[in-house]
């Protein structure tokens, strides 16, 4: 039970690496400073692989006691003083679960917002000058942000954890 214990402790510290990340993304979408927008999602994206990562080695030390087994189950057939600990790994997990879900659904929200807003912008005309114009470079700025925000809409997407949500049932 040590070794579980010590696994659900990472993956927890890791889920809320991964959630402080969103809400990092969350609050550069509400500053507009879209220009740090793919550093925050590369930065998801890691704090996401690190939690998979972590799923895995659950998944195989808690297999290593039985396959297929939820954490509640796992804490009634516990001896003691197990069950109370395994029930409050359960109930931080699930909380942290929650509001990672919440985070990226406000954040692909905001990201999309941002997509509508760049769609409804009028698009400036050329003016004429020799190399770059101004209205070239406002569009590849413009195509930079959209990009960016396409980003975060594909980073909320890919949040799913099949199989912490099997194990928290």
């Amino acid at each position: 039970m040590d070794q579980i214990a010590a696994v659900l402790e990472r993956e927890r510290e890791l889920l809320e690496v991964l959630l402080f990340k969103l809400i990092e993304t969350r609050l550069v979408l509400e500053a507009g400073e879209l220009r740090f927008l793919s550093r925050a999602t590369r930065e998801v994206e890691r704090a996401r692989t690190r939690t998979r990562e972590v799923d895995l080695v659950r998944a195989t030390t808690v297999g290593r006691h039985r396959c297929g087994v939820t954490l509640r189950e796992l804490a009634a057939e516990a001896p003691e003083p197990w069950p109370g600990i395994l029930r409050d790994h359960h109930d931080l997990l699930a909380a942290l679960v929650a509001e990672i879900e919440l985070t990226a659904y406000r954040n692909a929200g905001a990201a999309r917002t941002g997509l509508e807003a760049l769609g409804k912008a009028p698009v400036p005309s050329g003016g004429g000058q020799p190399g770059l114009a101004a209205s070239d470079e406002l569009q590849l700025a413009r195509l930079a942000q959209g990009a960016s925000l396409e980003t975060v809409l594909t980073t909320a997407s890919r949040l799913r954890m099949p199989g912490l949500l099997d194990f928290l049932r």
